[in-house]
């Protein structure tokens, strides 16, 4: 018996599914819906952009840190128990958020609900793989990745209503009663489980790895104001060193090694990291160029940042199918070009453009995203041996999240080493201009990195694509 698999078989597995998807439908709402609100919180809390940056940022390492050891941890103590601590502790966190002051709690609270996201993302894709029969797993986790690209399309146009409506605070309130009910509805119907007769936990990898992140993280966060940025950097450097020795060493490593040696596997996963950092270069900037330039309310913002998530929940479906048929080289290459041209063409926006142009050009990077992420994710899955998809999908969910959190950074830290604190519009398209100028080049980079990728594993691979 596999670990956690039900003692009984669930009455209905599409319950447990429903279950599943609450938890999945929340972390990615949230993590969407909290961009509309960066504007309005940096007027009412006095912050800088360059300081609210850590609001994206904090969230996002931690699950980069914890994703694997999560998965470790669903082994260790149970499937079901993790997951619905998970739900409790971003419900928790939800709750801290919309009760905090100052900047330093929001950030400290939103990584308490990152570390629930992580439980969530983590765990559900093992819940459903032990629940649903061989025959409909596909179509399980296929759903899973709808209720994905629902919360991401969702989360502005609703978080601009609320903000607009109450205030920021009732983005995070409006999680505890479907928080609450979630807890209740899965300790209902999630099967209890065995868990694992071993596992592993890497407490020290884990550590080491979480503050090499974290040092880098800050050390391009202090970059435009001079001083700390260079013995920051030295640091994670050597946490980044003792972290490599460490995982030559540890019985059960952070990383698997085996799936790294890999040149097809690295090279996409590295492609991917670049993609997701690109993205993000103008995720963070773009609610403050349509509130501070535009003028936009929050209702209209969220609206105008819906364009991404609908155009790649577009293009993905159909690079999809043009992958099964001619493989995935060809496909992503023209996805990260169009993605780079999308990020240009949004940098050299102005006070003047119509919302229209600028909604287009949004779009256009939604598309390039989708047109990337599905081949790029089934080549790579393709690389893994069947006994390793379980690493290798974690790796996956990794690469991409760290490729978020350095985005945001990178874009934060030239933004402000060009617009200072961007108190007028010009200061403001300068730094914008220069942030997503280097989105585009690291889109570039990641197709030159494709590029190096040995022969496409088949047509399609043997994955497939992962959530947005």
């Amino acid at each position: 018996m596999p670990p956690d698999a039900p003692a009984q078989p669930a009455r209905s597995p599409w319950l447990v599914f429903s279950a599943v998807a609450v938890g999945n439908f929340m972390s990615t709402l949230d993590g969407s819906i909290v961009n509309v609100a960066l504007p309005t919180l940096g007027r009412e809390l006095v912050v800088p952009i360059a300081r609210l940056q850590w609001m994206v940022s904090a969230y996002l390492l931690v699950i980069s840190a914890t994703l694997l050891t999560a998965g470790r941890l669903g082994d260790l103590l149970g499937h079901r128990r993790v997951f619905v601590g998970g739900l409790s502790v971003f419900t928790l966190g939800s709750a801290l958020c919309g009760l905090s002051s100052s900047l330093g709690a929001l950030v400290a609270s939103r990584c308490l609900q990152a570390l629930g996201a992580t439980a969530m993302m983590a765990i559900g894709p093992a819940i459903l793989t032990a629940v649903f029969p061989p025959g409909m797993r596909g179509r399980a986790l296929g759903a899973i990745g709808s209720v994905v690209a629902l919360g991401l399309t969702a989360g502005p146009p609703i978080g601009g209503a609320i903000v607009q409506a109450l205030s920021w605070r009732w983005i995070f309130f409006v999680n505890l009663p479907v928080g609450a009910a979630g807890v209740a509805w899965a300790l209902r119907v999630l099967p209890r489980g065995r868990a694992a007769a071993r596992a592993g936990l890497d407490l020290p990898g884990l550590a080491l790895f979480a503050a090499a992140l974290g040092l880098v993280l800050l050390a391009l966060d202090a970059f435009p104001r001079g001083g700390g940025a260079l013995p920051l950097a030295a640091a994670g450097a050597g946490a980044a060193a003792l972290f490599v020795v460490r995982e030559r060493r540890a019985a059960v490593p952070v990383l698997d090694a085996v799936l790294l040696r890999s040149r097809a596997f690295s090279a996409g996963l590295a492609a991917g990291l670049l993609s997701y950092a690109a993205m993000f270069s103008q995720t963070f900037l773009t609610p403050f160029y349509l509130a501070r330039v535009k003028g936009l309310p929050p209702g209209g913002l969220g609206l105008m940042l819906a364009a991404v998530p609908v155009a790649l929940s577009v293009a993905s479906p159909a690079a999809g199918w043009v992958n099964d048929r001619v493989g995935p080289r060809g496909v992503s290459l023209v996805g990260l070009a169009t993605l780079a041209g999308g990020l240009l063409a949004l940098s050299a926006c102005g006070a003047e453009d119509g919302l229209p142009s600028v909604a287009a050009r949004l779009a256009l990077c939604g598309a390039g995203m989708g047109l990337f992420q599905a081949p790029n994710n089934a080549a790579v899955m393709g690389a893994v041996p069947r006994e390793r998809l379980g690493s290798g999908g974690g790796l996956l969910a990794t690469a991409r999240n760290v490729g978020m959190a350095a985005g945001v950074a990178i874009s934060g830290a030239l933004f402000a080493s060009r617009a200072g604190g961007a108190a007028d519009v010009p200061a403001f398209l300068s730094g914008w201009a220069l942030a997503l100028r280097a989105g585009a080049a690291l889109a570039i980079a990641a197709g030159l990195v494709s590029l190096v990728r040995s022969a496409p594993a088949g047509r399609g691979g043997r994955g497939g694509a992962d959530g947005a």
